[in-house]
């Protein structure tokens, strides 16, 4: 495969690096999406951990107007309509929906071992209070088990993961409607849900994540990216014959997005990360009006509709440079779920340690890349002694493990290079 190499400014191949949106070969994942998800995941373990350091400068909505869960939520989308859409093509429905259902019964049954884990710990006298509340196993009634059942509360770094159990289980139906009615169809019915909630706000479930997470707003966003995954050889098509124009339009977009973030007044870091290009005021009413994250504000849709897609294309310009964190960014992406459970240990385990209480700057910066260090080179060691595992310790074909939420193969070795851009395919339909 070719060097990734710029010929033109940035701006002018955003569409030739975009129409690189094309399936992995050989079976393999597109490791700059796993790259993506996992600086998503980064973020998510920053911010949980809720400790000032240099780390913190930069992950939550720093240069855009969007934060890791949004970007994963669409990257989680892409991922699983461009693996179930091609086992769809394959395979049959049978195998789809098993596959789906199993996913979403995995995830359920994370939430409450993970939740029931904290609710024990908590019997035996430690202080988890600020993650589950005063609930423990011992003095928990039926109509508390009850509601642990029904997701009514759990630990609040897992919530989003009760949202991904409905998410996974929706899309048996969302493939349905891709297949025999067309992505207009399916989208067009998501942007109906999705301004339903807008005009009448409501929950569709008595879940506690909806308070943060509600389906029928985010929903938008991972049917967005299913569309997205089960037809990316017909965006790349399109992309290739996008006017020039276009893509500087996205670029100029995308600008404007980071000159807003960067007024936000209540965004961490020192004097120089402030721009104040917008006063505070105007700041705040902007937000409020178009910005707001549980609602899934307009201007916040925009922000990732025009964010996302250069991130990539940047992503894919200097892959070089980006390349070596993939040896973190890329196992906490593959590993999703794995990653979404340790990190809640390491929220306890950070609220425990005497060692945070100063919230001392330096420490904590150092103390948050062990975390993700540690994070990444666990999920690789237990990837490769499950691989091993597989191979009959040694002998025999190796089958690749399985990601634990999509559940398709994840490829183990170096990052390849991205590969260059095929023809040109038909246009969108």
């Amino acid at each position: 495969m070719g060097d990734v190499r710029p010929r033109v400014p940035l701006l002018l191949i955003s569409a030739r690096m975009l129409r690189r949106l094309e399936r992995p070969l050989d079976g393999k994942r597109d490791l700059r999406i796993d790259w993506l998800r996992g600086l998503a995941m980064t973020c998510v373990i920053v911010d949980h951990s809720r400790l000032w350091s240099l780390l913190s400068w930069f992950t939550y909505e720093r240069f855009w107007l969007v934060t890791a869960a949004e970007v994963f939520v669409v990257l989680s989308g892409v991922v699983l309509g461009t693996v179930y859409g091609e086992k769809l093509l394959r395979r049959g429905w049978p195998v789809v929906v098993r596959g789906l259902l199993r996913r979403s019964l995995t995830l359920y049954v994370a939430f409450l071992g993970v939740t029931t884990s904290l609710l024990v710990a908590s019997a035996a006298g430690l202080d988890v209070e600020s993650l589950t509340g005063s609930l423990n196993a011992l003095t928990m009634s039926a109509s508390d088990w009850r509601d642990l059942a029904l997701m009514r509360f759990g630990p609040w770094p897992f919530q989003i993961v009760g949202l991904y159990v409905w998410l996974v289980a929706a899309a048996v139906p969302c493939l349905l409607l891709l297949r025999r009615f067309g992505w207009r169809v399916l989208l067009g019915v998501s942007w109906a849900l999705y301004l339903w909630y807008r005009i009448s706000p409501h929950a569709l479930t008595t879940a506690e994540f909806e308070a943060t997470f509600p389906i029928l707003a985010w929903q938008l966003l991972f049917v967005h990216g299913m569309v997205v995954g089960s037809r990316r050889q017909q965006i790349r098509g399109f992309v290739d014959r996008l006017p020039r124009g276009i893509p500087i339009a996205v670029g100029a977009a995308a600008a404007g997005f980071v000159l807003l973030a960067m007024s936000n007044p209540w965004a961490e870091g020192p004097g120089f990360m402030h721009w104040g290009v917008v006063s505070p005021e105007r700041f705040s009413d902007l937000y409020f009006s178009y910005f707001p994250l549980t609602e899934l504000g307009i201007g916040r849709i925009l922000n990732l509709a025009v964010g996302l897609p250069i991130g990539y294309a940047l992503l894919t310009w200097c892959w070089r440079v980006a390349r070596p964190f993939g040896a973190v960014f890329v196992p906490l992406g593959q590993q999703s779920l794995a990653a979404f459970i340790i990190q809640v240990y390491i929220v306890l385990l950070v609220e425990q340690l005497p060692l945070f209480q100063a919230n001392d700057f330096w420490i904590n910066t150092v103390a948050q890349i062990a975390m993700l260090v540690s994070i990444a080179a666990l999920l690789k060691g237990s990837q490769r002694l499950r691989a091993f595992m597989a191979s009959g310790g040694g002998t025999g074909s190796v089958r690749l493990p399985r990601d634990p939420v999509f559940g398709f193969p994840t490829p183990s070795g170096l990052l390849p290079r991205p590969a260059e851009p095929a023809q040109p395919l038909p246009e969108l339909s």
